[in-house]
């Protein structure tokens, strides 16, 4: 399950984003909401031994009627690709399929891999790169000015999150976020300015990541964008591979 651990740990007082569900004493069933700039997005669980029961059904009206999802552009829901029960409650509600991400993991296979530019460093972002990350988020994710800007106000707040910037020779020319979760580090939000990629950049900040988790003894993972060939073709070529695939579903009835 993709449940957004650095979120769930920095969640405004008061905010009524998580909805839980206890048989008895047992939890048996969890649903999040996560606002990410103008878009909502959805991930729950229940109890293996308490499924059709009714327990998500129950969760998911709960969370309508408690949030406003019509004000949000977008309502996704997300489920794994190998869940029967996860896909057939989506299908449930008429969401229709969006798109995939994979999580990828890296793995020590031998591969030969071209060592990092010793130009190239990572370094945590500071007020002053708040506007250089939203151009690089513009560019390479089509975000609007907005949508950008508030996911960081929120990003800098998150407990066990590091926002950094990549730079070679002092020059700002990325941006990338890693996320401790105990015994493997994500990497998210990673992009390379347009006018430097095909530089090696991208390879040398993978490296420098993986090098620093192997140090600590992490693994590392990351998500891509089903639909992005030319990230996916990096990835692998820095040893990365495909664990399991995330779909993402627009839930139509809150337009």
């Amino acid at each position: 399950m993709k449940l957004n651990w650095s979120m769930l740990k920095s969640r405004p007082v008061n905010a009524k984003l998580d909805f839980f569900h206890y048989s008895g004493d047992i939890l048996t069933g969890f649903l999040a909401l996560y606002p990410l700039g103008s878009g909502l997005e959805v991930c729950g669980m229940v109890h293996p031994d308490y499924r059709r029961q009714g327990i998500f059904t129950n969760l998911w009206n709960e969370a309508v009627h408690t949030a406003d999802v019509s004000a949000y552009k977008t309502v996704l829901l997300n489920t794994p690709a190998s869940s029967a029960s996860g896909t057939g409650f989506v299908a449930s509600l008429g969401a229709v399929f969006c798109h995939s991400e994979y999580q990828m993991k890296w793995h020590d296979n031998g591969i030969t891999v071209t060592p990092p530019d010793p130009s190239v460093r990572l370094r945590n972002v500071e007020l002053a790169d708040i506007e250089d990350m939203i151009a690089i988020d513009q560019e390479g994710f089509e975000m609007s000015r907005e949508e950008s800007a508030e996911i960081y106000s929120s990003l800098l707040q998150e407990q066990g999150t590091r926002p950094l910037i990549v730079e070679r020779e002092g020059v700002t020319v990325g941006k990338v976020s890693l996320e401790d979760m105990g015994s493997g580090t994500w990497i998210y939000g990673f992009a390379v300015k347009a006018s430097v990629r095909g530089q090696g950049i991208g390879r040398s900040t993978l490296m420098l990541i993986v090098s620093e988790a192997q140090a600590e003894g992490q693994d590392v993972w990351l998500e891509v964008a089903a639909q992005n060939p030319n990230a996916l073709r990096l990835y692998e070529s820095c040893g990365f591979k495909v664990i399991r695939q995330q779909d993402y579903y627009e839930y139509l009835a809150s337009k």
